[in-house]
C-alpha cells in the first residue's frame, strides 16, 4: 500500500511524505570500485530496491528495510536519501548512535535537504540533547508540520522556554486541530506554567481524541497532584477511573507465568525505571541496590530511558542486569520481562513521565509493586501492592487499588553522591539576613505556596528568596513569578530566580540559602534529600494527601520531625525560628551530615532486609496458589493468522506454556488449519485450551457471526477461553456524530485510521481489490458481550481500549451444561 505523499511521513521527521523518505532514489555516483558484495538488483535496479525497501519501512517491517537499504548502500555508499532512510530505521529501531551516523552522513552529501535536518533534530530530541535540537529547528524554519512542530515544542519546553513552547504546539493545533498528542502537548506545557485548570481541559480533549493514551492520561493525574482543587477521595477517583480505562482486559485471563515455582531459590526482582541515572528517583534507588543481597536475589534494571550519567554508571557497577527498553513497546516489553522470568516487578515511576504502566496492566510478572517514584496510588487492578510507610498513608486510610506495604524508618532512603561538595556556611553569617530559597520543579509552586512563603518573608522583613527551577529561564515565566509575588506583598528586590544548572553547580547552589522551604500540597523529595545533605534545613508543611505528606516522611527518617509543621502558623514560626541566630544555624549545617549518618534516611540496608522479606513473601504466596505447569504446551488456536511473523500473538502467551496452532482460509500462508472461522472442521472439538481471534469476526455477515462463535466454542476445552478483539462501533460513531469521520484516529502499521475505516473496512485495502477486508458488522461492548453469552460462553468480559473492542470468555467447565 502507497502513503499519501501529501501526508505527514510515518518516519516522524514531520515534514510530508513526497519530501521526505518517500523521495525517489536520486542518481549516486558511481563508486569508483566496483562493490561485488552488493545485489545485482541494488546496483542495477537500484529505484525498484528503494521502493521495496521503502513498503517494508512504511509497513513497519524495519528488519527487512534495513537490509535492503544496506544492501543499496554498498552499491551507492554517498546517495544521501538511503543513508537517511537508513538512519530512521535505527533511530525507530532505538540505536539512536548508529542513527545519528547515517543522518549526519546523509547531510553531508545534501546539506540543503531540510528533511534531513528535521530528523536529525527529532533524533537529538529524543536523546535529550535539546538546544542542538532547537538549532536545527530553527534551521529548517517555516517546512515544520506535524511531528516536527511537536518535536520543537517538546524541545522548547524542556529547555524552560514555556512561552515559545506553547506558541509552537498552538500553531499545531492550529494546523491539526484533532492531533491528540499537540493537545497532551499543551497540557504539559501549562502544567510546568502552573495553569492547572487550562492543562486538565487540554489533557482532557486529547483524551476525548485519543481515549487509549494512558501517556497522556498519566501526565494529567500528575497534574492533578500538584492541583490545590481536588481532595483525597476525588483524586483517588481520578485514578481509579485511569485503572478502568487503561486496565484493559488482560487482567480478567487467568494468571499464568512460567517461573519456577521453588521459593528457596535466587529470586529474580526487576525494577523498572526511565529514570536509572541522574534523577531524584535514580538517587533515591541507589541505596537499595547497593544494599541487595545478592546472593538470595538477583536484580535486573528495565531501562526505559537511556541515560549515561555518573549515577547510571555506579548502578551498573553493581552487578545488576541491565535491559535497554526505550525503543520497545508495551507488548516487546512484557515479552523481554516473561522471557527474563521476573519472578518480582518494581515499578519506579508510577505516573510520572516514561512510565511503562500500559506493559504492569498486562500482568509481566507474577507479583508486580509499585514504589518510590510517585506518591499515590496508580489504580491499575494488575499491581498488587504498594510499598509506602505510615507516614505518608496513615494505616486504615484509602490508599488505592494497591495493598499497601508499610516500610519502617520511612520509604526513602538517600544516598549522597560522591561529587558533593563540602558544606558551606549559612549566607546568613555573613550578610546579616537570612536567604530563604526552594529548587524544585516550577509546576509544584502553586498559588497556596507561593502564599505561605510570602507570610515568611513578610515575618523575616530584612528576608530574601531563592528560587530556582527549568522554566524559571523563561523570561515571561519569571516575570509571572515577580508578579504575584508583588501581589502577596513581597517586592522584586528581595527575589532572586535562578534557571536549572548542571549537578555539581546545582549541589554547590545549595550554599546561596540558609532554609529550604518545601512546596504543597506536592512535596519535594530528592530536592529535599540534596538540601539536608548540604546542611540546609527544611521546613514542610504536612497536608493531606499522600504527595503532601512526603516531606514529613522525609524530615522524620533524617531524625527532623521539629521542622515539620501541622498547620501555616507552625510553618511560618519554624521557619523563622530556624534563622533567628546565625551562630546557631552555622553550627546545624556543620553537624547536619554526621546526624543524617545516624539517621534511617542514609540506612540502605534496613530498607533492602524489608524490602527482599516482602519479596520473598509475596512470591511463597503466589507460588502456592499459582497453577501447576502442563508437562506439555497449551495449545492455543491463532484464527485468521495471515503470514507466520512472530508478535503476532499477545505476549500474555508465553512460548514456553503455550503452543500457537494457526488456522486460516489462505493455504498460502502455510496455517496447521486451513478453514474459515464459520468452519472450522478440521479443528477437533474440545482441543484447545485458548483461542485468539483479531480483527475477524466484524467481517462475517451478521448471520454469520453465531456460527463463528460456535466453532469457537466447541474447539475449546472446558474451562478454555477465546481472546477476541474486534473493532469498537461506539467509539467509531462518536467521531461521525462529531462530523469528525474522516480525521485519523490512530496511527496503524498500514497507515492512519479513521471512523469510516473501522465502520467499512480500511479503505485502501478494500479499493486495492481486496473486497474480504470488507466489515459487515460490527460491536459495542454490550452487543459484543450478548453474541458471546448466546453462543453459550460464561464469565464473559468486554472492554473498549485503542478504538477497539477486546473480550474475554470462557467455555463453560465440565459438568456446567456446556454444548458438546
Amino acid at each position: 500500500m502507497k502513503t499519501d505523499r501529501n501526508a505527514p511521513c510515518p518516519c516522524g521527521s514531520g515534514l510530508k511524505y513526497k519530501k521526505c523518505h518517500g523521495n525517489p532514489l536520486a542518481p549516486a555516483p558511481a563508486p569508483a570500485v566496483p562493490v561485488v558484495a552488493a545485489s545485482s538488483a541494488a546496483i542495477l535496479m537500484p529505484e525498484r530496491v528503494f521502493a521495496q525497501a521503502l513498503e517494508h519501512h512504511t509497513g513497519g517491517e524495519l528488519v527487512q528495510a534495513a537490509a535492503l537499504y544496506q544492501d543499496l548502500l554498498l552499491a551507492h555508499p554517498r546517495n544521501p536519501d538511503v543513508l537517511h532512510n537508513l538512519g530512521l530505521v535505527l533511530f525507530q529501531q532505538g540505536d539512536f548512535d548508529a542513527a545519528l551516523e547515517q543522518i549526519q552522513r546523509a547531510i553531508s552529501f545534501a546539506p540543503a535537504r531540510l528533511e534531513f535536518i528535521a530528523s536529525r533534530a527529532a533524533l537529538k530530541v529524543s536523546r535529550g540533547e535539546h538546544a542542538e535540537a532547537v538549532a536545527d529547528y530553527e534551521r529548517v524554519g517555516g517546512a515544520l508540520d506535524g511531528d516536527a512542530l511537536h518535536n520543537y515544542s517538546v524541545a522548547l519546553g524542556r529547555l524552560g522556554r514555556t512561552q515559545a513552547a506553547l506558541a509552537v504546539c498552538r500553531q499545531r493545533i492550529a494546523q491539526a486541530p484533532a492531533d491528540a498528542r499537540a493537545h497532551g502537548q499543551l497540557g504539559n506545557l501549562l502544567t510546568d506554567a502552573g495553569q492547572f485548570e487550562a492543562a486538565e481541559r487540554a489533557y482532557r480533549e486529547a483524551l476525548r481524541l485519543r481515549a487509549d493514551d494512558s501517556a497522556t492520561h498519566s501526565n494529567m493525574l500528575l497534574m492533578l497532584n500538584y492541583s490545590e482543587h481536588l481532595d483525597a477521595a476525588a483524586l483517588l477517583r481520578e485514578h481509579r477511573a485511569y485503572g478502568e480505562q487503561h486496565g484493559g482486559i488482560w487482567h480478567s485471563l487467568p494468571p499464568l507465568h512460567a517461573n519456577e515455582r521453588t521459593v528457596s531459590r535466587r529470586l529474580r526482582i526487576g525494577f523498572l525505571s526511565p529514570d536509572f541515572g541522574e534523577h531524584p528517583v535514580g538517587y533515591l534507588f541507589e541505596p537499595l541496590l547497593a544494599n541487595l543481597d545478592q546472593s538470595r536475589f538477583e536484580p535486573l534494571l528495565y531501562a526505559t530511558r537511556q541515560r549515561n550519567d555518573a549515577l547510571s554508571h555506579r548502578l551498573r557497577a553493581t552487578g545488576a542486569a541491565w535491559r535497554e527498553c526505550h525503543a520497545l513497546s508495551d507488548a516487546e516489553l512484557v515479552g523481554l520481562l516473561r522471557r527474563d522470568r521476573v519472578d518480582v516487578l518494581i515499578d519506579l515511576a508510577g505516573h510520572t513521565a516514561g512510565n511503562r504502566l500500559a506493559a504492569m496492566a498486562r500482568g509481566a510478572a507474577p507479583v508486580q509493586i509499585s514504589y518510590l517514584g510517585y506518591p499515590t496510588t496508580t489504580g491499575l487492578a494488575a499491581i498488587g501492592h504498594r510499598f509506602s510507610d505510615a507516614l505518608i498513608d496513615p494505616p486504615g486510610s484509602d490508599a488505592g487499588t494497591e495493598q499497601t506495604l508499610h516500610l519502617t524508618g520511612g520509604m526513602f532512603r538517600y544516598a549522597p553522591p560522591p561529587e558533593a561538595p563540602e558544606v558551606s556556611p549559612p549566607p546568613l553569617l555573613n550578610d546579616g539576613r537570612a536567604t530563604f530559597g526552594c529548587y524544585c520543579n516550577f509546576s509544584k509552586v502553586t498559588a497556596g505556596t507561593l502564599a505561605l512563603w510570602a507570610q515568611v518573608l513578610k515575618a523575616t522583613p530584612a528576608s530574601r528568596l531563592l528560587l530556582k527551577a527549568a522554566a524559571l529561564a523563561d523570561a515571561d515565566t519569571a516575570a509571572g513569578l515577580l508578579s504575584r509575588l508583588a501581589a502577596l506583598g513581597v517586592a522584586a528586590e528581595r527575589v532572586q530566580l535562578l534557571g536549572w544548572t548542571g549537578y555539581a553547580e546545582h549541589l554547590a547552589d545549595y550554599a546561596r540559602i540558609d532554609v529550604m522551604l518545601d512546596t504543597s500540597p506536592f512535596n519535594l523529595a530528592g530536592n529535599t534529600c540534596e538540601a539536608l545533605w548540604m546542611g540546609v534545613p527544611v521546613v514542610s508543611l504536612r497536608g493531606a494527601r499522600p504527595a503532601a505528606r512526603m516531606g514529613a516522611s522525609l524530615l522524620t527518617a533524617a531524625g527532623r520531625p521539629e521542622w515539620v509543621a501541622e498547620d501555616e502558623n507552625q510553618f511560618v514560626q519554624v521557619a523563622c525560628q530556624l534563622v533567628k541566630d546565625a551562630k546557631a544555624l552555622a553550627a546545624l549545617r556543620v553537624g547536619q551530615r554526621q546526624a543524617l549518618r545516624a539517621s534511617s534516611l542514609l540506612d540502605g540496608a534496613s530498607l533492602a532486609r524489608q524490602i527482599e522479606d516482602h519479596c520473598q513473601r509475596l512470591f511463597a504466596a503466589w507460588a502456592a496458589q499459582a497453577q501447576p505447569l502442563a508437562a506439555q504446551a497449551r495449545g492455543v488456536l491463532h484464527v485468521g493468522c495471515g503470514s507466520p511473523e512472530a508478535g503476532k500473538l499477545p505476549a500474555y502467551f508465553d512460548a514456553s506454556i503455550w503452543r500457537e496452532l494457526r488456522l486460516d482460509i489462505d493455504k498460502q500462508v502455510a496455517p496447521d488449519f486451513v478453514a474459515s472461522t464459520t468452519d472450522m472442521h478440521v479443528v477437533p472439538a474440545s482441543s484447545m485450551q485458548a483461542l485468539y481471534s483479531s480483527h475477524n469476526v466484524e467481517h462475517l455477515y451478521v448471520s454469520e457471526v453465531p456460527k463463528a462463535l460456535g466453532e469457537f466454542l466447541r474447539v475449546l476445552e472446558p474451562g478454555g477461553f477465546a481472546l477476541i478483539t474486534v473493532p469498537d462501533l461506539k467509539a467509531a460513531a462518536e467521531r461521525v456524530l462529531r462530523d469528525e469521520q474522516e480525521l485519523p484516529m490512530y496511527q496503524s502499521p498500514a497507515g492512519p485510521i479513521n471512523a469510516l475505516d473501522m465502520i467499512y473496512g480500511y479503505a485502501p485495502f478494500v479499493e486495492g481489490g481486496n473486497a474480504f477486508m470488507i466489515h459487515k458488522t460490527g460491536f459495542t461492548c454490550r452487543s459484543l458481550a450478548q453474541a458471546l453469552t448466546q453462543a453459550g460462553f460464561e464469565r464473559v468480559v468486554v472492554r473498549s481500549h485503542g478504538f477497539a473492542l477486546w473480550a474475554v470468555a470462557f467455555k463453560p467447565a465440565a459438568g456446567d451444561g456446556q454444548r458438546p
